[in-house]
């Protein structure tokens, strides 16, 4: 991480983070969780194409269809009924 910029060290950073979560929640099966935690990014971006970059960093190298435009597009484009489903449906912690 040296020579990045401190949003670049940032960015990374968080990246890491999820993609842990993302790997334990597709080992659980849980890939409800996983699209949560797209749908929570998506939120967070005003741009697709900054969506797009971010999200890539995070599965990357993990499950396929995580990482298409086509899955990529409908997080993106859904994502307020999406959010909007996952916290109706999720039991509280």
């Amino acid at each position: 991480m040296q020579g990045m910029k401190p949003k670049e060290q940032h960015e990374r950073l968080l990246a890491n983070t999820d993609k842990a979560k993302i790997v334990q929640h597709l080992k659980n099966g849980q890939d409800r969780d996983v699209t949560k935690i797209a749908v929570i990014l998506a939120r967070q971006c005003d741009l697709f194409v900054h969506f797009q970059r971010l999200w890539k960093m995070r599965v990357s190298d993990l499950d396929e269809r995580l990482s298409t435009e086509q899955y990529m597009k409908n997080v993106y484009v859904n994502k307020r009924a999406l959010y909007k489903e996952l916290n109706r449906t999720t039991p509280p912690e």
